[in-house]
C-alpha cells in the first residue's frame, strides 16, 4: 500500500515539474517568439534584396516563420496538457469565467 503512494506522489511531482518547466517554456517563448519572428523576418528581407538568390532567402524566411510559429504553439500546448492533468486553470481561463458570471 505504501509503495502504490508513494509512486502516485512521485508520479505527482514529476508531472508538476513538468508543469514548471512548461509554463517557464511558454513564457519565454510568449515574450522572445514573436520578437525572433520579427527580427528574422527583417534580416531574411535584407538578405533577399541584397543577394541575388531572392527566392531563396523567402522560402528561408517563411521556413523559420513556421518553425518559430510551431515552437510556440507546441509550448502552449505541453503547458495546457500539464494544467489539464493537475487541474490547474490559468489566468485567461479564470478571466473568462469571470466575465460569465458578470452577465
Amino acid at each position: 500500500m505504501y509503495d502504490t503512494e508513494n509512486r502516485e506522489h512521485q508520479t505527482y511531482l514529476r508531472i508538476k515539474q513538468e508543469y514548471e518547466n512548461a509554463k517557464e517554456k511558454r513564457l519565454k517563448y510568449k515574450r522572445f517568439g514573436a520578437l525572433f519572428i520579427i527580427i528574422s523576418g527583417i534580416v531574411f528581407l535584407t538578405l533577399m534584396f541584397s543577394l541575388e538568390h531572392k527566392i531563396a532567402f523567402l522560402i528561408l524566411w517563411v521556413i523559420t516563420d513556421f518553425y518559430c510559429a510551431a515552437l510556440m504553439i507546441r509550448a502552449d500546448y505541453q503547458y495546457h496538457r500539464f494544467a489539464e492533468y493537475l487541474g490547474i486553470e490559468d489566468e485567461y481561463t479564470n478571466y473568462k469565467k469571470d466575465e460569465e458570471a458578470e452577465e
